[in-house]
């Protein structure tokens, strides 16, 4: 068994909450650990603890980075990543390019797709949260 099946056949997913980005150079989107705000979701309360962040670069390039990683990493399309609860991170089309908020520029209605960006080199991201029972 590969290491991905392994991990998603040993956690306990209960709901997935997903939107796709659809970046343009220069963008960058940065996800902070978050207060202990309880939230509703699938008819459970959640805290931000319990949220896994996953993604896939569908189309074009950008770069993840984390503290727990001393450089970024790049990713194009076909990669996927996934980044434990409580664990901050950036995505961007640059290392250098300064990130907003991933609540910043999040849907407000039920339409779950986000358009952000200066315009340049297209990349989509299909992203989502997971939520995990422990």
């Amino acid at each position: 068994m590969d290491p991905i099946t392994d991990i998603f056949n040993t956690m306990h997913v209960m709901t997935v909450i997903h939107s796709r980005i659809e970046a343009t150079a220069p963008w960058g989107l940065a996800r902070e650990v978050q207060a202990e705000k309880k939230a509703t979701i699938s008819g459970r309360m959640v805290s931000p603890s319990e949220l896994a962040h996953l993604g896939m670069i569908s189309r074009g390039n950008c770069w993840l980075s984390t503290d727990a990683i001393r450089e970024p990493i790049p990713l194009t399309g076909g990669d996927c990543f996934l980044v434990a609860p409580q664990t901050p991170f950036i995505l961007r089309d640059n290392p250098r390019t300064r990130p907003r908020s991933f609540c910043e520029v999040a849907p407000k209605t039920t339409n779950s797709v986000v358009h952000y960006g200066g315009g340049g080199a297209p990349t989509t991201i299909i992203t989502g949260l997971l939520v995990l029972i422990v």
